[in-house]
């Protein structure tokens, strides 16, 4: 994957939109099946549809009607998926889903969700979306909401699914939980995910969270297709399967808010994907990169024996390895940007210096798939350290460079 965007748009053929209506007018049946309506009304519509050659499905809420083909519609409530004007990413509206603990269920729990029908036998997938989570309709819950899964059924928890669980933000793969981060709130904030579903080694999972690169897992994501499972189909919204029944947790409402939402093939880009707000034009030029805004954000710490971050590493703090149980460390630069290379120089304690030219940016490096090295803290010496971080807009401490960002931690056991 290309690490730097060119924000490059594929424009709309006529070939690719007659194929794409040919596709909404074979799906008819199914549609009226899954909404209630009549087939007349569904043909009858005007939908905020965009027709890019490397899209699939797109919609961004501000036609005169919205998920109106090639999804299933579940919710069993009259505000449970509704057009909102009151928060808007790109355009005059955006979908609201709201979900309630006394909401009766509907296809087999208690959720409102869009499930879309699969488009192909093909397996290698991008997804994007923008979101904003009102703090005040989305509390604090120690039970986990799942905002996206890929579902296969089987009767068991989807293989692949994006949950919310104490106000953090995981990936859950074949059931475990990788983290990527506080769920933030009141604010949108843009997502894109290209999907390599496999149920082997050659599966891939990449996503982006406002563009920056926050996971990158090489690895088996899906069930095995036969008699039990099909091929995986995306569904998103709200499903809280604590509320299933007469369940309850600390909350008893959720509301989201999603808007320019995509699915790609396999021939889809970053800058296909990547969702753009109402007013906003990315710059370009022939060379399809741009430096401005370049920085370094924050420092990660990583335990190298888990691939998972451990916390933020603020100015002047003390790491206490026994406490938090790490041995083989890392850490990592977040960045903000297009980056093409970060590096990384270390004194105090240690001296160091490295030049990692592929995300994640990280002092002892990795092999470019998220698996952290650790060099020779295994584990880091105690003692006083100090980390500068410099993004460059090409490899090898090349180009333009950014904003640098400096720390100064200690190390104790």
């Amino acid at each position: 994957m290309n690490k730097k965007n060119n924000f490059s748009r594929n424009t709309t053929g006529l070939v690719a939109a007659s194929l794409f209506m040919a596709f909404i007018v074979s799906c008819n049946k199914e549609i009226s099946d899954a909404t209630d309506e009549p087939q007349s009304d569904i043909l009858n519509r005007t939908a905020s549809i965009e027709s890019l050659s490397n899209l699939l499905w797109a919609d961004n809420i501000d036609g005169s009607s919205f998920f109106s083909h090639s999804v299933s519609v579940q919710k069993s409530t009259s505000y449970g998926i509704t057009a909102a004007t009151t928060h808007c990413y790109q355009g005059l509206k955006s979908a609201r889903f709201e979900l309630r603990n006394s909401d009766p269920e509907t296809n087999g729990g208690t959720r409102a969700e869009i499930s879309f029908f699969p488009f192909s036998a093909n397996l290698n997938r991008w997804y994007a979306y923008a979101i904003y989570a009102p703090s005040d309709k989305f509390k604090y819950d120690d039970e986990d909401d799942v905002i996206t899964q890929w579902h296969q059924g089987g009767g068991e928890t989807p293989a692949l699914c994006l949950r919310i669980l104490e106000d953090r933000l995981y990936m859950r793969i074949l059931g475990k939980w990788h983290p990527l981060g506080a769920w933030v709130k009141d604010r949108w904030r843009s997502y894109v995910m290209h999907i390599k579903h496999s149920a082997y080694s050659d599966g891939l999972i990449e996503m982006w969270i406002d563009g920056e690169k926050v996971m990158h897992y090489v690895g088996a994501n899906m069930y095995k297709v036969g008699d039990d499972f099909d091929i995986p189909n995306m569904k998103f919204g709200i499903y809280k399967s604590t509320w299933n029944g007469s369940g309850t947790s600390s909350t008893s409402s959720r509301v989201l808010y999603y808007d320019d939402i995509k699915m790609g093939n396999q021939y889809a880009t970053y800058d296909d994907m990547e969702p753009t707000p109402s007013g906003t034009k990315p710059s370009s030029s022939s060379s399809g990169s741009t430096t401005t805004g370049m920085s370094v954000t924050d420092f990660k710490l990583v335990n190298s024996a888990t691939e998972d971050d451990v916390q933020s590493i603020s100015n002047g703090q003390t790491i206490d390895l026994s406490a938090l149980d790490l041995e083989k460390v890392n850490i990592r630069a977040v960045t903000s940007g297009e980056v093409g290379s970060v590096k990384l120089e270390l004194s105090g304690q240690q001296s160091d210096s490295y030049t990692d030219n592929r995300s994640p940016f990280a002092l002892h490096g990795d092999d470019g798939y998220g698996n952290f090295y650790y060099g020779n803290w295994n584990p880091p010496p105690v003692g006083t350290y100090t980390l500068k971080a410099t993004p460059y807009s090409s490899d090898n401490a090349s180009g333009t460079a950014g904003a640098s960002r400096t720390i100064t931690f200690t190390i104790v056991r």
